[in-house]
């Protein structure tokens, strides 16, 4: 009979154990609550030692980046993207800039810009490996999540020197989407190659079989199509839109900002640094289970993105 007792007491507790023990693992997987991941999002720096020009204040933007910097590294951030356009022109203008984000404790990762080609052609082939993006594309991994960094600069008439071949196929696809009548129809944008597309492809299908969210960063926008979005948008779209893994697609380039939702992916414009009214603009978004949040300082607004599952 106690050998009966026993063994009942004995279910009991372990009955008992597994059920907190998987509400606990529960809690830890499910909780919405529970933050994934943390990250530091600024564009357009655009310094150069000129003197102001209509709403860009191309010299003190180095202030505002210092308070960047400093925001940046009193929150406990997995990395920080700078989204393009460290400098407005001039291959010596790298210096400041790159110097205060040396400052900062956590990882950075730059994206390619136009203006970030804005040097004499000497300098044009050492604008990647210069801001430590030698590809111009890459992925990363964090906390189960993929952040992909794009290079919307592959086609396009500034990053390359005039005449070169990589030059005139840039030139080829401005012609092409001028004869379009596409609002995007500017030098000043520029386009994802082939050989960028394809290999962004097949990351996304290793991320839906993988079962893990994707982040996606570029200078350009995808959407919405106000005249500075990349060449390509619409293929682009037609890429990501394909793939559950892609929840967001966040940009710099149009320094008014923007925001739109187009399905279940979330496209993002980050405010302009150089073109901050106030002491600064540049954000940090905390990611979630079923949902991103941006904390916007300075000009930059607040932004609450939803996650479906």
């Amino acid at each position: 009979m106690k050998a009966y007792k026993l063994t009942g007491v004995l279910f009991f507790i372990l009955a008992a154990f597994q059920i907190a023990f998987s509400q606990e693992v529960s809690k830890n997987i499910l909780n919405p609550a529970k933050k994934i991941i943390s990250f530091g999002v600024v564009a357009d720096i655009q310094y150069a030692d000129v003197e102001k020009k209509g709403n860009r204040d191309y010299r003190n933007t180095l202030s505002k980046l210092e308070k960047g910097v400093k925001e940046f590294s009193n929150n406990n951030l997995g990395f920080v993207i700078n989204l393009g356009d460290m400098i407005d022109n001039d291959y010596i203008s790298y210096e400041k800039p790159l110097a205060i984000l040396d400052n900062l404790k956590t990882r950075l990762y730059n994206v390619v810009g136009n203006h970030d080609f804005e040097v004499n052609d000497q300098y044009k082939y050492q604008i990647r490996k210069r801001i430590k993006n030698k590809n111009g594309y890459f992925s990363f991994e964090a906390n189960n999540m993929v952040f992909i960094i794009l290079d919307g600069s592959d086609l396009s008439t500034f990053g390359s020197v005039k005449g070169s071949k990589q030059y005139n196929i840039g030139m080829a696809k401005f012609e092409e989407i001028k004869t379009e009548g596409r609002n995007n129809a500017y030098t000043w944008n520029g386009g994802i190659g082939d050989r960028q597309l394809k290999w962004l492809g097949k990351l996304l299908d290793k991320a839906d079989d993988s079962d893990k969210k994707v982040v996606i960063f570029c200078h350009w926008p995808l959407l919405p199509e106000n005249g500075t979005q990349l060449w390509n948008n619409r293929e682009v779209l037609k890429v990501i839109n394909n793939h559950p893994s892609v929840v967001a697609w966040i940009a710099g380039h149009h320094h008014a900002g923007g925001y739109k939702k187009n399905g279940n992916i979330h496209y993002l414009i980050l405010k302009g640094m150089v073109e901050a009214k106030s002491e600064t603009s540049f954000g940090i978004i905390d990611v979630y289970a079923d949902k991103m949040l941006l904390s916007g300082y300075g000009d930059q607004n607040d932004q609450t993105m939803e996650i479906s599952r």
